[in-house]
């Protein structure tokens, strides 16, 4: 979903009113008063704790509201990029091990020719 909201309580609100939910159903979800729901809309800011219980209650993740969000988007880039180059090792890795596997396959024919040869006379 397009995140449109200024607000993390506007975001609360998209999300809920994409699901078809009133403030009275969402509520009913987390066992508290439509009233509370209302001001929820109306916040900047929520308690981490109160934000997974909605997400929970949504089924939907409102972190992702701060994805693109400093430092949010600062941290997650930074990460990337360490996982990105821990791949690239990986697969360097990989490819020292692939030419190891056929040299050592090649020194196995080689040695089996030998012992073929050797057999013959």
């Amino acid at each position: 979903m397009q995140n449109k909201a200024n607000t993390v309580g506007e975001f609360v609100k998209e999300i809920a009113e994409s699901q078809n939910l009133k403030p009275s159903d969402l509520g009913k979800r987390i066992n508290t008063s439509k009233q509370n729901i209302s001001d929820i809309y109306k916040r900047n800011t929520i308690d981490s704790e109160l934000l997974l219980t909605l997400s929970k209650a949504l089924n939907y993740n409102l972190f992702s509201y701060y994805y693109d969000k400093e430092p949010i988007v600062g941290f997650r880039n930074a990460e990337i990029q360490e996982w990105q180059s821990k791949l690239e090792s990986l697969n360097h890795i990989l490819s020292l091990k692939d030419q190891l596997l056929t040299q050592r396959q090649e020194l196995v024919e080689t040695q089996r020719k030998l012992l073929s040869e050797l057999g013959k006379k």
